[in-house]
């Protein structure tokens, strides 16, 4: 996707400062902090809180199954 940009702060652009600039250059993931790592962090920190919501869950059911026995 291209995204017609300009490059001067003025309010209208002028035609001679207006190019034609691709998603890439448009919008930069470093730019914001989204590298590999973060990414990385981010994913490591979801599926961390999935197993642990699984393990709590079973946990307790096999507690309220002690108890159920007894």
């Amino acid at each position: 996707m291209r995204f017609l940009v300009c490059t001067s702060e003025a309010t209208p652009c002028p035609p001679e400062a207006q190019q034609w600039s691709t998603t890439a250059e448009v919008l930069d993931p470093a730019q914001f902090g989204i590298t590999a790592i973060e990414i990385a962090k981010v994913f490591s920190w979801g599926f961390g809180a999935v197993l642990l919501g699984f393990f709590l869950g079973y946990q307790i059911g096999v507690a309220l199954g002690l108890i159920k026995r007894l």
